[in-house]
């Protein structure tokens, strides 16, 4: 998190701003913007109609319009500068807002934020300093801190609770039916989404561990097993493809942001590890299991019946960022292990 309290003094004296307008910063990656997606509906909700506008990241421009009650979208770097962010020029807010909620923050936002004028702004200094914190003593003791979801619902003073998708999101019929017919989701089959490629190495699940799991998992019943993801994850694709004796499809690299939440909603189970879009899986609440490397995990599914797989026991930190050796936690994690839990999750009620 870049430090949320120099935002303050982003803001020179300026003359009394008279609106109802709100500006939500929030320049994260897909994961965190997942997370945070109900909190902000509740920013909106609160708004009682007056102006929201949002400031993300440019890869989530698109999901972002989508949301209910929002005006307008700008787009500012992120921290993290991921290749998805390359070659979008950031897009300052304008006009003036009688409050700005800050909920994820980066140096291009801090430098746009002040340029604009705004009566009152809100950051989750308070909180981020208890949560840094908490995840540190529960990363001593073993244990899985409280979620981000739960966190941005503290923020902006509201109690955490389910909010279904639709109830954040509008898209147009047009929009369904174009996702509805992609190759991949022409089916009458089960389909199980999966995505092998996440953000960090150490997360990255052995492709010939794939490949026993998505055997044993045919065995089941009918399945349709759809890979999602960016370019990247392709190798790993192309590499299990070769080596099943069934058909397997991929959406990897065919499909934007939109598209992809759009078409976990026709899904019926998603099976991934610690990324994106685990987290939208969760978000549009799609049955789910994710593998997790080292600790802190902090983006647990709201929902309890979804499962994780987790061999770190809440440590790894040094893992996560410094050792790249053998013997990683998610190694640990069997192909036995997410068919067991695939059964167990078989038979839990939606």
């Amino acid at each position: 998190m870049f430090c949320a309290f120099i935002v303050r003094r982003a803001f020179r004296r300026k003359p009394a701003v008279k609106s109802d307008s709100i500006l939500i910063v929030n320049t994260c990656l897909v994961g965190e913007f997942a997370a945070s997606a109900p909190a902000m509906h509740e920013i909106i909700r609160r708004s009682k109609g007056g102006p929201v506008d949002l400031l993300v990241s440019p890869p989530l421009k698109s999901l972002a319009q989508h949301m209910k009650g929002v005006r307008t979208v700008y787009t500012a770097q992120s921290v993290f500068k991921r290749e998805s962010e390359r070659g979008h020029d950031s897009e300052i807010p304008l006009g003036q807002y009688g409050h700005a909620i800050v909920m994820r923050i980066s140096p291009d936002a801090y430098r746009m934020l002040g340029s604009i004028n705004i009566a009152c702004i809100k950051t989750g200094l308070s909180h981020f300093v208890k949560y840094g914190i908490h995840m540190g003593w529960n990363l001593l003791r073993g244990k899985t801190p409280k979620s981000w979801r739960e966190i941005n619902f503290n923020m902006v003073g509201e109690p955490q609770r389910h909010i279904p998708f639709d109830e954040i999101f509008s898209f147009s019929s047009a929009e369904y039916e174009c996702v509805e017919t992609l190759p991949a989701l022409q089916t009458v089959q089960k389909k199980i989404f999966i995505h092998t490629g996440p953000s960090l190495s150490t997360n990255h699940w052995n492709a010939d561990e794939w490949v026993e799991l998505i055997k044993k998992l045919h065995e089941v019943d009918d399945f349709r097993f759809i890979f999602v993801g960016a370019k990247k994850d392709e190798d790993d694709y192309q590499y299990i493809y070769s080596r099943l004796p069934f058909q397997i499809y991929s959406l990897i690299g065919q499909i934007n942001l939109v598209e992809l939440a759009l078409a976990l909603r026709t899904g019926d189970y998603f099976i991934g590890v610690d990324s994106g879009p685990r987290n939208l899986a969760h978000l549009v609440d799609l049955p789910s299991i994710t593998l997790l490397g080292p600790g802190p995990h902090m983006y647990t599914p709201p929902n309890p019946r979804d499962i994780v797989i987790d061999r770190s026991g809440g440590h790894g930190l040094y893992q996560r960022f410094f050792y790249k050796g053998k013997n990683r936690f998610i190694d640990h994690i069997s192909p036995q292990d997410v068919y067991g839990a695939f059964i167990s999750l078989l038979s839990t009620p939606c």
